[in-house]
């Protein structure tokens, strides 16, 4: 008689995991589309601005016997 309650355990556990899941799932969902349309619109905002250059040349590392020492010292 004790036989016949596990496949109903299986078929309970499926139920109640798509009963919590799937809603959870579409929350989870809207909430990542909310945060991209979020992050889209803050993009389109965003306003383009020169970056200066260096004025100088850069410094560059030449090795001396085997140790790295800097050109410009």
């Amino acid at each position: 008689m004790g036989t016949w309650i596990w496949p109903n355990i299986a078929a309970m556990v499926l139920f109640v995991g798509c009963w919590a899941g799937i809603p959870l799932w579409h929350t989870l969902h809207r909430w990542n589309d909310e945060i991209n349309a979020k992050h889209a619109e803050l993009a389109a905002k965003a306003v383009r601005v020169a970056v200066p250059a260096q004025p100088g040349p850069a410094t560059v590392a030449v090795p001396v016997e085997g140790i790295l020492e800097y050109a410009g010292d």
